[in-house]
């Protein structure tokens, strides 16, 4: 039997959780018939805040100082999660991914875009079949103005399965 791979991008939102729940139940169901051939990758991609959220640049980056060291103990409790569940921990691997732009912060449309595409990027480089997402829900006019990191994936994923739950 070829071996399962999947990816599951968590953000620490419901969805999120939800799909990481999911994907962990339906391992837990069908891990012994994978035979120990399966990788589930957690993978963390950091989100900062809209700068224009702040009445200066220097208050964006202190705020995203904290949301990252927020954002890494989030990911570090759910890795932990994982591995202590029914799941091979040796099976399990995680990724946190920081975006570079702390110097020049991006729209949250061109972000979302970002997020899309290093997700996309490691589900390529890994070799992964499948690809779990929780959807927030946005509405198409929200998702148009503000962009959504689901509908970008759905537009540029290929040759994978993706499992999308929405709430």
């Amino acid at each position: 039997m070829k071996e399962l791979r999947i990816l599951v991008a968590y953000d620490a939102s419901q969805s999120a959780r939800d799909a990481l729940k999911y994907c962990r139940e339906l391992m837990g169901l069908i891990a012994d018939k994978c035979n120990g051939k399966y990788t589930i990758l957690l993978l963390t991609v950091e989100q900062l805040p809209a700068c224009s959220l702040f009445a200066s640049t220097s208050a964006w980056k202190d705020e995203c100082a904290k949301i990252h060291e927020k954002q890494k103990v989030l990911h570090e409790a759910v890795v932990e999660e994982m591995k202590h569940s029914d799941l091979d921990p040796n099976c399990v691997k995680n990724k946190f991914i920081t975006l570079d732009e702390r110097d020049e912060p991006l729209e949250d449309a061109e972000r979302k875009r970002l997020i899309a595409k290093t997700i996309l990027k490691e589900l390529k480089q890994g070799n992964f079949s499948t690809l779990v997402i929780g959807r927030r829900g946005m509405t198409r006019s929200d998702a148009y103005l503000f962009g959504s990191v689901s509908q970008h994936i759905l537009q540029g994923a290929r040759k994978c399965v993706i499992w999308m739950l929405c709430r």
